[in-house]
């Protein structure tokens, strides 16, 4: 399980959203209970990875329907493969991981309908679930299909 780098401290999460008026809603409705902290925000997949790297959150907030990534799967499977202790919680219109079918590749979801208490909700269970150790593997990813 993902621990935050101090007991107590919040939990550090990175949003990726193509739409930087989202990223700016996001980002003050993630802090509101003051139980994550924003480090990052990022509008493209290159850039949520060089984040990632510098600031290592908790989790990564990230909307699945980036331009340019096949509905967000690669960067969440390259996130899954780089750094397999950070959790992904996707923004969509499924309610479960089953609906949009993304089970094997994050550990969150939430509507983009929801309420701000819903999304910290979804960010602290996400780290707070276990995780398979098939789903933390990155072995068994198509070829290719990690970001660089």
């Amino acid at each position: 399980m993902t621990q935050p780098a101090v007991q107590g401290s919040p939990l550090s999460v990175l949003i990726v959203d193509a739409d930087e008026r989202v990223r700016e809603s996001l980002a003050g409705l993630v802090q509101i209970g003051q139980q994550c902290a924003v480090v990052a925000c990022a509008g493209d997949p290159a850039e949520a990875l060089e984040l990632i790297e510098s600031y290592r959150p908790d989790v990564v907030l990230l909307d699945p329907r980036l331009p340019d990534v096949d509905g967000g799967r690669t960067l969440a499977r390259s996130i899954r493969a780089r750094w397999p202790a950070i959790r992904v919680v996707v923004l969509g219109l499924a309610a479960t991981l089953e609906e949009a079918g993304l089970t094997d590749v994050v550990d969150g979801c939430v509507r983009k309908s929801f309420r701000a208490k819903e999304l910290v909700d979804a960010i602290t269970a996400a780290v707070a679930s276990p995780r398979s150790p098939e789903a933390i593997s990155p072995a068994g990813l198509p070829s290719g299909s990690v970001l660089h």
